[in-house]
């Protein structure tokens, strides 16, 4: 509760503001029913009852059903069936089912998927029962007008509506925003002069709601028991004061209440009760035409333009910030799972490179093998060329001496013939 501890005294009233009843609409068509499968799209077939010959009986139905009126032809055995179906579902039901024409032969398969494919396949039939096609066309047609002035729409035409003035789309509202604070002066026994809450404790009685300043009214008298609540000039500001206006209300204390000359001592005695409202231009021009040269500077400026305006502003970087706030936090995922990722692949790289330090060593000790293996078979080699070429360069020498013996011997055998 809003109360200072000062006695009682009644303070100056105010004119209230009065309210409208919110407007109540019933549903424009409860007879309609839905249908009993939700969601579903059926085939709905029609046939006429069969019965007669196909051409005078055709002319003969058609002859019939131009002498009724439109509910009965509506009931006619040849349409019966048509619109019982009809009823029985919403519009958009009805647009979303195939339909088979009643006029045509018994036994057509052809299907028109919702009432127009209907209505211009009546109107183009050009073979059989043209003349019961055409007044198929009427019959549909005064249905669907019908139905569009209980509310339903004809060939996807939307309706047209009367919305309010733009007198009442926007306002005119005090700025910076004010709240009105009653009962907030009191009467001294001495000298019957007048006294009331100061700034600083007005404040501070309020300070929930962050009001910048305060002021009081002051007449001859002293104070008239009238107080304002100055709010920031900005949109907080503005919902700050109506929050505190909603608050006096809820607690039965808004201007309606102090208009009824509502209680002005607490119950207990203690505690005056305090009573507010958003200031409009009226209750300005009162308070400034009573307090003399302490008048409060106010504009009259647009409610759209000053509140519902920077409002949507501030949702829609609100919304923006929550989108930054939830892309910041997938970005951050993504960064911790790229890191998990870079981790991981780091550590098998680190496997990696131990199993190739191992594999290079194995390689290293299958080349010393193989470096050893060779030059062992290198030696082999060496020493089995080496005896070769000595067994070469022996023999070389035997048939050496072998052609020096033999030229000997031959020498001597041609001296011995010689002689």
């Amino acid at each position: 509760m809003f109360t200072t501890s000062n006695p009682r005294q009644d303070g100056p009233k105010v004119g209230g503001l009065s309210g409208s009843a919110p407007h109540k609409f019933a549903p424009w068509n409860s007879n309609y029913r839905t249908s009993r499968e939700e969601g579903k799209i059926m085939s709905q077939t029609v046939r006429p009852e069969s019965g007669g010959a196909e051409g005078d009986n055709d002319d003969n139905e058609a002859e019939t059903v131009n002498s009724l009126g439109h509910e009965a032809m509506k009931k006619h055995k040849v349409f019966k069936k048509l619109f019982e179906s009809m009823d029985a579902l919403t519009f958009k039901e009805v647009n979303n089912r195939e339909w088979t024409c009643p006029a045509c032969r018994a036994g057509a398969a052809e299907t028109h998927k919702g009432l127009k494919p209907l209505i211009d396949h009546a109107k183009n039939a050009r073979q059989w029962n043209v003349r019961l096609h055409r007044k198929l066309v009427k019959v549909l047609e005064e249905e669907l007008k019908r139905r569009s002035a209980a509310g339903f729409a004809v060939q996807e035409v939307y309706g047209k509506w009367l919305s309010l003035q733009e007198g009442h789309i926007d306002s005119q509202i005090v700025w910076p925003p004010i709240v009105i604070v009653e009962n907030t002066g009191f009467k001294l026994q001495d000298n019957q002069q007048s006294s009331g809450m100061g700034n600083k404790e007005l404040l501070e009685a309020f300070k929930a709601y962050k009001p910048t300043k305060a002021k009081q009214a002051y007449g001859p008298k002293g104070h008239r028991g009238r107080s304002l609540l100055i709010f920031e000039e900005s949109a907080v500001g503005y919902l700050e004061a109506d929050r505190l206006q909603k608050d006096f209300l809820k607690e039965g204390r808004g201007r309606a209440d102090w208009d009824r000359r509502g209680t002005l001592i607490h119950p207990t005695g203690a505690k005056r009760v305090l009573y507010g409202y958003m200031a409009n231009k009226e209750d300005m021009e009162n308070f400034n035409k009573h307090s003399g040269s302490g008048k409060s500077k106010y504009d009259m400026l647009s409610y759209k333009a000053m509140v519902i305006e920077p409002v949507k502003k501030m949702k829609e970087n609100s919304q923006k910030l929550d989108w930054l706030d939830a892309k910041m936090l997938e970005d951050k995922a993504i960064t911790k799972s790229l890191e998990e990722t870079v981790d991981t692949m780091a550590a098998r790289l680190e496997i990696q490179k131990s199993e190739v330090k191992i594999i290079i060593g194995k390689v290293a000790e299958k080349c010393d093998e193989w470096k050893k293996g060779l030059d062992h078979l290198e030696r082999i080699y060496k020493e089995q060329i080496d005896e070769l070429m000595g067994d070469v360069e022996k023999r070389d020498k035997e048939i050496k001496q072998m052609k020096e013996l033999t030229t000997a011997e031959a020498g001597a055998i041609s001296l011995i013939k010689a002689f």
